[in-house]
């Protein structure tokens, strides 16, 4: 019989600030967003990081055409909300993973850009960054298809992402530096969520290569209330289809089964489903089943359900390449 093995979720309660005059117990530089000081983050990228759990923004080095850019959307929050004169952005320029960055400018956007139509509270921005002149203060080449060197950099050294800082100028000479704004992801409140620390992340992607789908993978199945796995799950190409894959120990019992993957032509489309069918040993995959690949990583994660007799077993398939 199978057997499940149970992972306990543990949920951090609540953290609540108190008023204190020591900075050190005011990680999140409260005090100085009362005062009105704060770039705060709208738009896209904001409904990407806050809601959807995905980078702000993203690109692809292997199939970059230079037609990116970094867009954020920010709405300046203070008492006096005409008190800024203009914006600092930097990029973070580094010459290995680990090495401290150098910050360079690449844009300073002065408060006449800003717009005060009622979208937001508060006037706000909409900031553009090209590809191109991010590369360029990175000391990277501004080529496209980008070198086999230039990937490589990407790919390594800003493996995390591209780092952009924003430096607020204010009208009485002060400034509300980026580098007061730490732990940024700890803002509790989407309203507050900062725009002077953000990155560009930089995504591997791999062209489709049916053949290399084929072999053994360490497959895990996960359910709402545990992990079954890992166990060995096999791939062999179809004779006729050489986007169809049989499986060979589907459900770890031995059963056959068969899968399909979508040529993909960029990452949205990396989209692979096991269609309605009935495995060996009489059950069946129930229509509806979706899920994704990783060519680079030659990883698969599909949502399915299997049904034996009237039970039915919904789980999600983490398929990873040996």
């Amino acid at each position: 019989m199978k057997k499940i093995v149970f992972i306990c979720l543990f949920f951090a309660s609540g953290v609540f600030l108190n008023s204190c005059k020591d900075e050190a117990l005011d990680p999140l530089q409260v005090s100085k967003i009362q005062k009105g000081k704060l770039l705060a983050l709208r738009g896209t990228q904001l409904q990407n990081i806050y809601v959807k759990g995905i980078p702000g923004a993203e690109f692809f080095p292997k199939i970059e055409t230079g037609t990116s850019s970094f867009v954020f959307e920010a709405e300046y929050l203070a008492e006096n909300n005409q008190s800024l004169e203009s914006v600092d952005v930097f990029v973070l320029k580094k010459a290995t993973r680990t090495a401290t960055p150098d910050r360079v400018l690449v844009k300073n956007v002065p408060f006449s850009d800003f717009k005060n139509d009622g979208k937001y509270r508060n006037p706000y921005v909409t900031v553009t960054l090209s590809l191109s002149d991010v590369l360029s203060k990175l000391g990277l080449p501004t080529t496209f298809p980008m070198s086999a060197p230039t990937i490589t950099t990407l790919l390594d050294v800003y493996k995390f992402g591209i780092g952009i800082e924003s430096d607020l100028n204010l009208k009485d000479g002060s400034k509300a530096l980026a580098a007061n704004v730490v732990a940024a992801g700890l803002f509790a409140s989407d309203q507050f969520y900062p725009a002077q620390k953000l990155s560009w992340a930089v995504t591997d992607y791999c062209s489709y290569v049916a053949s290399s789908w084929a072999g053994a993978y360490d497959a895990n199945e996960i359910y709402s209330n545990g992990v079954y796995g890992p166990y060995t799950l096999s791939f062999s190409q179809d004779g006729t289809d050489p986007n169809r894959f049989n499986t060979i120990n589907f459900w770890d019992s031995g059963y056959t089964a068969y899968i399909v993957f979508s040529p993909s032509t960029n990452p949205g489309t990396q989209t692979v489903n096991f269609p309605a069918q009935t495995v060996g040993g009489g059950g069946s995959i129930l229509a509806g089943s979706k899920g994704t690949y990783n060519q680079c990583t030659g990883e698969v994660s599909i949502s399915l359900t299997y049904q034996e007799g009237t039970a039915q077993y919904p789980f999600r398939y983490s398929l990873v390449k040996k």
